[in-house]
């Protein structure tokens, strides 16, 4: 834990101001694993009841209070629905991080599908980057991380979880 934060602590030494963006599903939650077919339904149905990993999230309330760091909610949903009851799980569990800081990408409104799913973290990162010097990404999924490193250059930090856990 310590690690992690000084990590971040020297990014916001070293840069006028800091994003730092956050996944949801694996990363502040525990991920269940259940059968494609079944993904959307189980995430519908119980959002809500999603253990917070209180372990990052306290790292997280520790970093929220670096002066120079704006943390975001940066999270993929299939529907509507699920974007219902992860802001309503965010409100719960997160509620330090301001909601205008929330960015949930919805698949059912277009917002990405298959073709984008693996770039469009890095897209919408760059979208806010001219109001921040550098920026940061805390993920589990390997290809969006190596796809936001590609993407970004020397403009942002990616971490896996366990980064954050060790």
């Amino acid at each position: 834990m310590k690690r992690f934060e000084e990590k971040i602590k020297n990014i916001c030494k070293e840069n006028k101001k800091v994003a730092m963006f956050i996944d949801m599903d694996g990363t502040i939650t525990e991920f269940e694993v259940y059968p494609e077919e079944l993904v959307t339904q189980n995430m519908n149905n119980g959002y809500s009841k999603y253990e917070p990993l209180e372990y990052i999230i306290n790292i997280l309330k520790e970093v929220n209070k670096i002066p120079n760091i704006d943390l975001y909610i940066l999270t993929l949903s299939r529907n509507s629905k699920i974007v219902d009851e992860k802001k309503n799980w965010l409100r719960k569990h997160v509620n330090f991080i301001k909601e205008e800081n929330w960015i949930l990408i919805n698949k059912e409104l277009g917002e990405y599908d298959k073709t984008n799913r693996n770039i469009i973290k890095a897209e919408k990162i760059n979208e806010k980057m001219n109001e921040y010097d550098y920026s940061i990404l805390l993920d589990d999924d390997h290809k969006i991380l190596k796809e936001t490193q590609k993407m970004l250059k020397n403009k942002i930090s990616v971490f896996h979880i366990s980064s954050a856990i060790i």
